[in-house]
């Protein structure tokens, strides 16, 4: 029950912590804080342990509700359509639970496959990253897998094999998807990036990346960055090519170091990087320029994994 929100001023370096327990005394976000949906001047915190999604007041981080989902779901990543349309995937029960954003009721579940993690919304089509919780699940039927549900009707229609232990799907600026593949611990399955067409539900190619890929973030100008093992890897998506395989070595972020989250802010022309060091002592996030260089870190608590600018 130690989940917290970090606020960082970029305008003055100022570092608030436990900013959601500051700004609404008396609560607390609860066991582990997943990932965050963004809409409009409204976040919703995915919740992993205590199976809620916790609803703020971006601007100010004041607290809105929750979205208390029932059984052991445990919720993993989120997108809201509209005001009364949301979508959260469910990594326990193989689900893709729907809720409204505005009532902050849950209103109905989605069969899909093994263990679902990542989703995103293309045109009238959820596509979901069934991660079949890598080596766990990996030979039950639809691990590897995206599922793709219509929306108007709540039922999957497809399930489109990517990667081993696919965690991560992401829209790049010219609406293909890319999905993470992280692949297995024990053996040597193939690793990388698979790239999705969503109007003709197939895989394009595949970005063949080491190291165990894990979050990633697509930049307009056509480069990309993803995390791995040993390094935070630079790549052009249009091009689909690796540039850099050790763009931000590991060793740049000191001992202990392990890489949690990134973030790209392209106006200001810096990545973020989360590290969560070694998971029981408070984290960081460490700023670098686009020529990788260090330019600042800040303070956070445990185990730092998404990060947002407002």
């Amino acid at each position: 029950d130690n989940a917290s929100l970090t606020f960082f001023n970029f305008h003055t370096g100022e570092v608030f912590q436990n900013y959601f327990q500051t700004v609404n005394p008396g609560l607390r976000l609860g066991d582990t804080a997943n990932s965050i949906a963004i809409s409009g001047n409204r976040g919703y915190i995915v919740m992993n342990g205590s199976n809620t999604l916790e609803v703020i007041e971006v601007s100010t981080a004041k607290s809105l509700g929750r979205v208390i989902l029932r059984g052991n779901p445990s919720p993993r990543n989120a997108v809201i359509l509209n005001d009364t349309l949301g979508f959260v995937t469910a990594l326990f029960t193989d689900e893709v639970i729907r809720f409204n954003p505005s009532t902050l009721q849950e209103t109905g579940r989605i069969a899909v496959g093994p263990a679902p993690e990542g989703i995103v919304v293309s045109g009238n089509r959820l596509f979901v990253a069934n991660s079949g919780l890598g080596d766990i699940r990996a030979g039950e039927p639809g691990a590897g897998t995206v599922s793709v549900v219509d929306i108007e009707t709540g039922r999957e229609m497809a399930r489109v094999p990517v990667l081993p232990n696919c965690t991560l799907i992401k829209k790049s600026p010219e609406g293909f998807l890319f999905v993470s593949g992280t692949g297995s611990y024990t053996n040597a399955a193939v690793t990388g990036l698979a790239i999705l067409d969503p109007a003709g539900l197939r895989v394009i190619d595949t970005l063949r990346v080491g190291g165990h890929p894990t979050d990633f973030v697509l930049g307009r100008s056509g480069l990309g960055y993803v995390l791995t093992d040993s390094a935070v890897v630079k790549f052009n998506w249009r091009a689909r090519q690796v540039v850099d395989a050790h763009f931000i070595p590991k060793e740049k972020l000191g001992q202990p170091a392990w890489f949690s989250a990134i973030a790209l802010a392209e106006s200001r022309k810096e990545l973020y990087i989360g590290n969560a060091r070694n998971f029981t002592t408070n984290g960081e996030v460490i700023c670098f320029d686009f020529d990788g260089n260090e330019k600042f870190r800040f303070p956070t608590k445990l185990n730092p994994g998404t990060l947002y600018f407002k």
